[in-house]
């Protein structure tokens, strides 16, 4: 398929947005990852979040392609969307700045939207706890072989997830959807994603290249009560939110049973909390299904986590079939060494 061309007053090439908040200590290790990328990108913006620590000083020790971009803190939806309006590429990279890019990313995603006319390219990605430059991964690689069968729509609020640091954008499809809910602390990448999808965007598995998912981070949300109680309820307004998205003649959300069962538990674990927001969100979430449909979501949930359960102790893997699990390929475990990294229990990697 023909190229397509540049959209009026951008440029060819990848810019990297990346929105931080008191990241002083992981954000220099993410910009490195990406200043190692065989295809450069023109631009990594680094968009500091009301941060209280030295996160903006880090990353401006590193100099050009990388900018910071100061803003008060007002959550990663809103900071994602002011790199968007300050981004000059028209292929986009929405990073964490806590994850590690495998050096070919930029170029494998780029060529492969190039290729196929693509919106979006989704490649693998792994969980793991590092220590130093040594990287303990989990027996599982998400993606690793495809995409989700069928409409991704309904994988997205039935069985599935998003990590849109493993995908590269084209702007125009990120802004036909209108960017980020700023109104969301969790899952706003989740209802962007959705957004995409239902303006029309393709998206296409990208393999050969991979991300690092740091699990050793203190600063995620869920590291305390409150922030157990913040997540839970964010996800049960996202469901919330996605539903009245998607609702229309050939979509009905609320009869999928995914679907069901993922707000049927989001009500029962946010009822624990007795807020008047908290208590808002779970009378929200209950009126999306029948009453009569309680015992029937519980059993299958709990039923469904027993094999979780087992399927972890037997093959070492969890999650739904949706995630397309795998196993690392060599030329990951090259890249892994070429990004900086050893593997756990293996010794050092040579490079190709």
């Amino acid at each position: 398929m023909k190229k397509r061309s540049s959209l009026p007053g951008y440029m060819d090439g990848v810019s990297v947005i990346i929105p931080a908040y008191n990241r002083a200590n992981l954000i220099g290790e993410t910009l490195e990852s990406l200043l190692r990328q065989t295809l450069p990108a023109l631009e990594i913006l680094v968009v500091d979040d009301g941060s209280t620590d030295r996160t903006a000083s880090v990353a401006r020790s590193f100099g050009s392609p990388v900018r910071v971009i100061a803003q008060e803190n007002a959550g990663p939806g809103a900071a994602r969307n002011h790199g968007l309006r300050e981004a000059k590429g028209t292929f986009l990279h929405f990073f964490d700045s806590d994850d590690i890019a495998l050096p070919n990313k930029q170029e494998v995603q780029s060529a492969i939207l190039a290729k196929t006319g693509a919106d979006i390219a989704y490649g693998p990605w792994t969980k793991g706890f590092f220590e130093g430059r040594e990287f303990f991964p989990e027996n599982q690689v998400y993606q690793q072989t495809g995409l989700p069968k069928g409409d991704l729509v309904r994988a997205l609020l039935s069985s599935w997830s998003v990590v849109p640091h493993a995908c590269l954008f084209r702007r125009e499809v990120v802004e036909r959807a209108g960017g980020f809910p700023e109104d969301l602390r969790v899952g706003e990448d989740q209802l962007m994603f959705l957004r995409c999808l239902l303006a029309g965007a393709r998206v296409v598995p990208s393999p050969d290249t991979l991300e690092l998912y740091r699990l050793n981070n203190s600063d995620k949300l869920t590291a305390s009560e409150e922030g157990l109680r913040n997540r839970i309820v964010e996800w049960g307004r996202f469901l919330l939110k996605a539903a009245e998205l998607c609702r229309s003649p050939d979509r009905e959300p609320e009869k999928w049973f995914g679907f069901r069962q993922r707000v049927s538990l989001t009500a029962r674990e946010a009822s624990a909390f007795n807020d008047e927001e908290a208590r808002a969100v779970v009378k929200e979430l209950r009126a999306l299904y029948p009453r009569s449909w309680e015992l029937p979501l519980r059993i299958f949930t709990w039923f469904g986590r027993k094999v979780a359960g087992l399927d972890k102790r037997l093959r070492g893997r969890r999650g739904s079939a949706a995630f397309c699990f795998g196993e690392l390929t060599p030329g990951q475990r090259k890249g892994i060494a070429e990004a900086g990294y050893q593997l756990a229990g293996e010794g050092p990697l040579e490079k190709p």
